[in-house]
């Protein structure tokens, strides 16, 4: 700029009213003072970016007196003759030769930098809004570092530089500075065009500077966006449905909820949407039409929907899914359950069966038509076994005293029939299981099953020790592997008690 151009304008800190602004324009007839930096070389510029890059991969520290040393040692050996440059003046020169970051000066050449820009605007171009600082580096490491761009840092500090005019958040940089959630809804449905069916691949191939587990994360936590099968997604806006059979999926759920308080998707009048919407798996059209037409008002889990606020009682409905069981094998209650609830749950499972249904055998379950128990002679068998008032249930080694009930007898028939059909007899578990674990007990014993453990061992010929009372309890058949250090602590001392007073 011509300083005859330059008008200096000041005023006090204070705001005193009698103060008046002060202006200065240089007289015409000053002669201006000297530019404070002379206009550099191009030629030197050019002899010193190529030792900057050569010697100073890492960069170069501007305020070092040991790196200016080494800087005029290595321009000496290159050019064999000393620089006749001051260390300001120098110090002037190495600055314009790369981009300065965190104290250092870098070789980072303007080809380089407007490479970058090309890249970033050509994304844009196709309709982009965000560009992911990570990704971008990321896919573009290789060149970027050999270009002395040493991290995503300094990369974002030459964006801002390039686009000073974008928004800039920690993530990305780009047209819009919403929300990370919002802007990656955003940016999948932008390059989603008119497919029905996308999966991350075809997604990270169309969003190429947002990472593959930020699509991830958007696809997995945004309910708009609907699960199809492994990695494969839709949209509701890409569902079929129309505005009667909202109305009429709606209705249904409202009067199941009123009569049973809840309603399976299954049983819902689906109408032609299965049909219609023939590219998406069953668990994704029920996922839809629940998203579209019920999510307002009701809460899903796997696929049942229970009104909002509603205690949803799992295990209620695993009973009554029972009642309707002919025959099952344990595999498929576990199944069931886990579309139910969406997860894992052997407890529930076991517990409805083994409420409901009679256990014939490991793996299966059947209706109580299957069986028939004459219950005096099964319990007049059951006391040839059990002495006092209880007994493991794996202490049951033969069935030969037993009548036919119209299946093999076995452990775990013996459990269903002491649970739900004895009359002198129950049986009792420290935990829901599936092992045989479980101690068959006269009804007129009191005890509870702790202190059927604690009575088992004080009366057993075991050492009151961790590990030796825990190695009872399970061999013996009254505990799973389970069993709690503070459970096993707790029937040591309670037995301890009991064997002192014996004594």
């Amino acid at each position: 700029m011509d300083l005859d151009d330059v008008i200096i304008t000041y005023e006090p800190n204070c705001r005193n009213p009698t103060q008046s602004v002060q202006t200065y324009t240089r007289p015409a007839n000053v002669v201006p003072a000297a530019p404070p930096n002379p206009v550099l070389d191009p030629e030197v510029v050019e002899q010193l970016t190529d030792v900057l890059s050569s010697h100073f991969a890492n960069g170069y520290r501007l305020n070092s007196p040991i790196e200016m040393a080494r800087f005029r040692s290595f321009v000496t050996e290159g050019l064999d003759e000393e620089i006749k440059l001051t260390d300001e003046e120098l110090k002037s020169y190495i600055a314009a030769c790369g981009t300065t970051f965190d104290g250092k000066i870098y070789a980072v050449s303007a080809q380089a930098k407007e490479r970058i820009k090309e890249l970033a605007e050509d994304y844009f171009a196709d309709g982009a809004q965000a560009i992911f600082f990570a990704e971008f580096y990321a896919k573009n490491e290789n060149w970027l570092f050999e270009a002395s761009v040493i991290s995503k840092d300094m990369l974002i500090d030459i964006l801002r530089r390039l686009f000073p005019k974008l928004s800039f958040t920690q993530t990305y940089f780009g047209y819009t500075d919403a929300s990370i959630f919002a802007s990656l809804e955003g940016e999948i449905l932008r390059v989603w065009g008119d497919d029905v069916l996308l999966n991350y691949g075809q997604l990270a191939e169309r969003l190429r500077y947002i990472p593959l587990q930020r699509i991830k994360s958007a696809l997995g936590q945004n309910g708009d966006f609907i699960w199809s099968s492994v990695e494969t997604f839709s949209h509701i806006s890409r569902i079929g449905i129309t505005d009667e059979e909202r109305t009429a999926i709606h209705e249904a759920a409202v009067q199941e909820c009123n009569a049973r308080g809840y309603a399976s998707m299954t049983d819902l009048p689906f109408g032609e949407i299965e049909e219609r919407n023939y590219e998406l798996s069953i668990t994704a059209v029920h996922n839809a039409v629940y998203r579209i037409c019920l999510s307002d008002k009701f809460d899903k889990r796997g696929k049942i929907v229970a009104r909002k606020g509603d205690v949803f009682d799992a295990l209620t409905i695993m009973k009554e899914y029972c009642r309707t069981i002919d025959k099952c094998s344990l595999d498929d209650l576990l199944i069931y359950e886990k579309e139910l609830t969406g997860e894992a749950h052997r407890r529930i499972p076991i517990e409805a069966g083994n409420i409901i249904l009679v256990h014939i055998d490991k793996n299966t379950y059947a209706a109580d038509r299957y069986v028939h128990f004459n219950a005096n002679i099964i319990d007049k068998a059951i006391g040839l076994f059990v002495k006092n008032d209880y007994i493991s249930l794996k202490s049951f080694t033969t069935f030969g005293a037993f009548p036919d009930c119209g299946q093999t007898w076995n452990l775990f028939l013996l459990e269903s029939y002491c649970r739900r059909f004895s009359r002198e007899f129950r049986f009792d578990t420290l935990s829901v299981n599936s092992r045989n674990t479980g101690t068959v007990i006269r009804k007129s014993c009191g005890m509870d099953y702790t202190e059927i453990m604690t009575d088992a061992v004080a009366n057993a010929d075991v050492p009151l020790k961790y590990t030796a009372v825990g190695k009872f309890l399970y061999e013996r058949g009254y505990t799973g592997r389970s069993t709690t250090a503070r459970k096993t602590n707790e029937i040591i001392d309670k037995a301890k008690a009991i064997r002192e007073r014996r004594d």
